[in-house]
């Protein structure tokens, strides 16, 4: 990619990434909840997920899930299963009203969006959704690789260079 690109895009991505999170920090907050919070209880969307599973999905560690878990249950979002075979084995489903209630906060934008997409022809949307769908994959492999490396070298740089002085 020229550098003319990656001197607009760059900016433009920083900005977008940020109002992102704001977004959801102003959801989270607005539901009494925290936004590790608020992000497992929407990747569990609708659906059932494992304790497990959902550790994968949000990148926590065991322990953290089992405490967001044990938040969001206790917030009445989730109800927590366990095993009929497997005790230890965990399921977690959210509170469909509960659901609909984060919902609504999210109608605002799709109205909002929704607007903002019908500006664009349907060619002009599959690059823009094309584009999106890379992005997510770029983003996941690099978050990946981030995660391995982290593994291999569990000392931060920040530490190295305390080390240094």
């Amino acid at each position: 990619m020229s550098s003319s690109r990656m001197k607009l895009y760059v900016p433009l991505v920083q900005e977008f990434a940020a109002r992102v999170v704001l977004f959801h920090s102003a959801v989270a907050a607005r539901l009494g909840l925290n936004v590790t919070d608020l992000r497992g209880l929407r990747l569990l969307g609708k659906g059932a997920m494992s304790a497990g599973d959902l550790a994968e999905q949000t990148g926590l560690t065991g322990a953290a899930v089992t405490a967001l878990i044990d938040r969001l249950e206790n917030a009445g979002y989730v109800i927590r299963e366990r095993g009929t075979d497997d005790r230890r084995r965990v399921t977690v489903h959210a509170v469909p009203e509960k659901l609909r209630e984060v919902e609504r906060l999210y109608e605002g934008q799709g109205v909002s969006m929704s607007k903002l997409l019908a500006k664009y022809s349907p060619e002009e949307f599959s690059v823009i959704a094309d584009f999106l769908k890379h992005t997510t994959q770029v983003l996941a492999g690099e978050a990946k690789k981030l995660k391995e490396r982290a593994r291999e070298q569990p000392r931060s740089i920040l530490s190295n260079r305390q080390n240094d002085y």
